[in-house]
């Protein structure tokens, strides 16, 4: 049976190559806005941008599941999911890992490797990555002790907190500015 510090993550492995690409592409904009603009213009200009990365961080790289010998904890996008091994009658995978929960219902994870629908002829025999992380979260579930619990439900506080100083930054940004001006 796996240790308590044998925690496995499942996240999709190009996340954190679109945050960097997201976050160059940005810098690269602001700095070129204070060099040929001025400061205060790329400090207006800022938030808008960080608000794209925000986005990226919030589809590309906070979906993942954390798992160990006790429970298994699922990231989608604004909520984190608690469950504990009791409170899950099985993990299978379809498209994403669905977790089957004993007081009925399922929870699809976002995050982790997706099931490849379409294997080339060169790759049919390799493995799939999203196979061998639901096998690893079912061996994890097999191991479960304990008395039947409940799944726990609650808001990415973070992330939230987070889209509320960008919107903070946007609203004073465009009050100094006198609001969104379109053309014509």
């Amino acid at each position: 049976m796996p240790r308590a510090t044998d925690q496995i993550v499942l996240r999709s492995p190009l996340a954190w190559v679109w945050l960097a690409l997201a976050g160059l592409i940005s810098a690269y904009l602001v700095i070129d806005m204070a060099v040929r603009s001025s400061p205060w213009n790329a400090f207006l200009v800022a938030p808008w941008l960080l608000l794209v990365c925000w986005g990226v961080w919030l589809f590309q790289v906070v979906p993942r599941i954390e798992a160990d010998e006790r429970e298994a904890r699922v990231y989608n996008l604004l909520r984190i999911i608690e469950l504990p091994w009791t409170a899950v009658a099985g993990v299978r995978l379809r498209y994403n890992i669905e977790f089957s929960l004993r007081a009925g219902g399922v929870v699809t994870a976002w995050g982790g490797s997706s099931r490849r629908l379409h294997l080339s002829i060169k790759r049919r025999s390799a493995d799939d990555p999203a196979e061998d992380e639901a096998q690893a979260l079912q061996r994890l579930h097999a191991y479960a002790e304990g008395d039947p619990t409940v799944a726990a439900r609650r808001w990415n506080i973070p992330a939230l907190a987070a889209l509320a100083v960008i919107a903070a930054w946007i609203a004073f940004s465009l009050m100094q500015t006198g609001g969104i001006v379109l053309p014509g």
